[in-house]
């Protein structure tokens, strides 16, 4: 580890900015998709107004290439960037951008339709910090040192096949357990030791991240493996369900929505998405249409509807809003083409595949724009994150900005 290097020289920060720091409401974001594992942040007290009241730069950085997301914890930020065929795991001071530690390994960029570099975002659990590379390093390093506690080649120790794009899901905490999106339907090891716990067949992974739910009474999670959605106990790896879901290249990637006793699923390259509704004896298809197609961001669910990006990123997208109960398609948005979506209360902040940031109602009845600025100069394929009134976005190729928003007044 060590603080100077080629990684840092994209650091500069922006001229300060005296407005009050929003929102009343402050939470980490230190998981993908954040605390509640479904896009959604409860910071709301924060404007958007921005032709009166812009967010103001604070500072940018250069984190190295990859579609890692941001995430944040008791005031560091983390993500993970590739320079010269080695990946680090990053760690900044989230408001000042300065560089905290690093921790690099060798890894090859690995372009392969994309810029390459790592995909999975990294996840902070009780002062520790895990990361997963494409090809199977799995790291548990100290949040606040970055000092190593332990490594594994994940992929070896499970004996499974890395998949094409390589390993994307991010790391799940589980009680003691850390579970992967790596196999056929999952593999867990011990969060404290990385000892394997248990796993599953030498097949294809999936792209997305795993979501905890409830099936039967029992604790479950939701995953995409390459061939299917499944659905396993997180303690034993014992499969509960399987729903059969073929895609170009066994692309699955976006997480699983869930909503009581139903699980709505997507994925792009033309495949659509279903909304499935849990029984005893597995799952049944309570609709399914090609209206909403992720390929890569997973749609969020606020009050009955669903939003998300529909179609193929770099072939275009819209922003689409459906119907949660039916499938009905509400509206389609094509006036920006998006990259990444998160949420924030009854608004989307979509980051679009350019590197602007764009402000929407989660109005089910119409599209209404209600702000936008350019964030970042670059193809953003990584969602933004919102995370005590600041707004982190960054690009394939590794710039980072952080902005702070006006705070509604």
């Amino acid at each position: 580890m060590q603080l100077a290097g080629r990684l840092w020289i994209g650091l500069g920060l922006a001229a300060a900015c005296c407005l009050p720091l929003a929102p009343a409401v402050a939470e980490d974001w230190y998981r993908f998709r954040g605390p509640r594992l479904n896009g959604i942040s409860q910071e709301t007290d924060w404007s958007a107004a921005w032709d009166q009241n812009p967010p103001q730069l604070q500072w940018q950085a250069t984190v190295g290439t990859g579609l890692s997301g941001v995430v944040l914890s008791q005031g560091r930020l983390f993500t993970l960037g590739n320079t010269l065929d080695q990946d680090h795991i990053v760690c900044l001071d989230a408001v000042s951008g300065q560089p905290q530690w690093q921790h690099s390994y060798a890894a090859a960029v690995d372009a392969n339709e994309f810029e390459g570099g790592p995909t999975a975002t990294p996840t902070v659990d009780g002062g520790r910090l895990y990361s997963l590379s494409r090809a199977g390093d799995l790291f548990c390093l100290d949040a606040a040192t970055g000092q190593q506690q332990w490594q594994i080649q994940v992929a070896e120790v499970a004996d499974v096949r890395v998949p094409t794009w390589g390993f994307a899901g991010s790391p799940l905490v589980y009680d003691h357990l850390l579970l992967l999106n790596v196999g056929d339907a999952g593999v867990a090891v011990d969060k404290l030791s990385g000892q394997l716990v248990w796993k599953s067949a030498d097949r294809d992974s999936g792209y997305s991240s795993l979501v905890p739910l409830e099936y039967a009474g029992q604790p479950a999670v939701a995953f995409g493996s390459a061939r299917s959605y499944v659905c396993v106990h997180p303690l034993t790896g014992q499969e509960l369900w399987r729903h059969r879901w073929l895609t170009t290249f066994g692309c699955n990637a976006a997480d699983p929505v869930v909503s009581g006793q139903q699980v709505f699923i997507s994925s792009g390259y033309n495949r659509g998405s279903a909304l499935l509704q849990q029984q005893l004896d597995g799952v049944e298809e309570l609709w399914k249409n090609k209206d909403m197609q992720t390929q890569i961001s997973s749609c969020v669910l606020i009050d009955g509807y669903l939003y998300g990006i529909h179609g193929d990123v770099g072939s275009g997208t819209q922003l689409r809003c459906m119907q949660w109960s039916t499938g009905q398609l509400m509206w389609s948005l094509d006036s920006i083409s998006p990259g990444g979506l998160m949420a924030a209360g009854e608004r989307l902040i979509v980051l679009t595949d350019s590197g602007e940031l764009v402000v929407v109602a989660a109005d089910p009845q119409a599209a209404r724009i209600l702000a936008r600025q350019t964030a970042v100069d670059g193809k953003c394929w990584t969602a933004p994150t919102l995370s005590n009134g600041h707004i982190y976005c960054r690009t394939a190729l590794g710039s980072l900005a952080c902005w702070q928003l006006p705070a509604d007044q």
